[in-house]
């Protein structure tokens, strides 16, 4: 690819989610046949996700969206998080994973999954709740079957601890001339000018736009490198740095 590749990602989807501004944002994307990578919390019990009524319709919804080819994340478990391991990305000090044994995160994502499953979805990535795992989690995924991860801060998709990582640098669109940039949202929340400025964008990105699968099936996907590392190392500490400024 000789120009910048965006995909986009939509986290903290579960039944009480903000379903106004979901709305608004599932009309753009499928008017403009964008297909994101949606992260799905199975059995939310995190009060900060339960913005609006349960929508009984939820799994039904799922199962459209899955169909239209959009391609379906497993966004932890309930969204509770236990420990102050930061995991292999210390971005945030604070995870539902990271820190607990292989048999304990081995049970929370069977259950998981099995959520997915008795609605007859299954999700083909993981996205960890604050970006936070650590190597267990990895080989968890694995042994059940999951081998995309949509998280690190590579220019590029690496293969790296025997998996696919598509990396997730961006929380709201920028220009750049080359690479493959995930944009990651989250629509809890989200103030008016904020929605209309993420419909505006998807509008205007649109033809720079790709789905998981496209980049998975054209995409020469090579193990990490040095390189790889150096950037992701510079790429958080300006991520830590923007949180500093944004305090002040």
């Amino acid at each position: 690819m000789t120009h910048a590749t965006y995909l986009v990602r939509f986290d903290d989807i579960c039944p009480t989610m903000d379903w106004g501004s979901w709305e608004k944002v599932e009309e753009v994307l499928i008017s403009e046949d964008i297909k994101p990578m949606v992260a799905i919390v199975p059995d939310n019990r995190d009060k900060n996700l339960m913005v609006d009524q349960e929508n009984d319709q939820f799994w039904s919804r799922v199962r459209d969206w899955q169909k239209m080819g959009w391609s379906i994340a497993v966004h932890g478990y309930q969204h509770l998080y236990q420990t102050n391991d930061p995991g292999l990305l210390g971005l945030n000090k604070y995870s539902e994973f990271s820190g607990l044994s292989y048999e304990q995160q081995s049970k929370k994502l069977q259950k998981s999954l099995s959520i997915f499953e008795s609605h007859d979805i299954k999700p083909n990535l993981w996205v960890a709740p604050a970006h936070s795992f650590d190597k267990v989690t990895v080989r968890v995924l694995s042994d059940l079957g999951i081998e995309v991860i949509s998280d690190g801060f590579f220019k590029g998709p690496v293969k790296y601890m025997n998996m696919i990582w598509i990396p997730q640098q961006l929380w709201k669109f920028r220009h750049f001339r080359s690479g493959i940039w995930t944009v990651c949202y989250h629509v809890n929340g989200m103030k008016k000018e904020e929605l209309d400025r993420i419909c505006s964008d998807l509008n205007q990105y649109k033809q720079s736009i790709v789905s998981l699968d496209y980049v998975l099936k054209n995409t020469s996907i090579n193990s990490i490198t040095i390189f790889d590392h150096a950037f992701s190392k510079v790429w958080v500490r300006l991520i830590e740095l923007k949180r500093i400024l944004s305090r002040l």
